[in-house]
């Protein structure tokens, strides 16, 4: 059996994981999802795994929680809430199953907090952006 070569940097410095994507505007698709319990037993969660569709950051990951069934109902109702923008964003308005919402581009803004328990920084999407239905009418 032959032996193929390759190359490496002996200095490289391992990686410790992704920093978050800079504020902004950006273009996500959900590749993978699933609804499990969440670790507290006290509601469940659509787990969805994104990506960057454009731009610098093309094909970095992005993972996205929706809270849709929670005992707190403040809890609840924000992941509904998270949950109808995606919906809206996407155009798909009441999937049957959340693979139909794989792979349709949608817009977002992406802002930056710390995370309350470590501190770490972290990205979060502060809007979806779509068109909307309220605008005044033009004159």
């Amino acid at each position: 059996m032959a032996s193929i070569a390759y190359s490496f940097n002996p200095n490289a410095v391992p990686s410790s994981g992704y920093l978050p994507l800079p504020a902004g505007e950006y273009t996500l698709e959900i590749v993978e999802s699933e609804y499990v319990t969440n670790s507290k037993g006290t509601g469940n969660i659509l787990k969805c795994k994104g990506q960057v569709v454009d731009g610098d950051f093309e094909g970095r990951p992005f993972y996205i929680n929706y809270e849709l069934e929670h005992r707190a109902r403040t809890k609840q109702e924000r992941g509904q809430r998270d949950f109808a923008g995606l919906r809206r964003a996407t155009g798909v308005l009441a999937p049957d199953d959340s693979e139909e919402l794989h792979f349709k581009a949608f817009h977002v803004k992406i802002g930056i907090k710390a995370r309350k328990d470590t501190g770490e920084l972290e990205n979060v999407i502060k809007q979806y952006l779509f068109e909307r239905d309220d605008k005044p009418a033009a004159a």
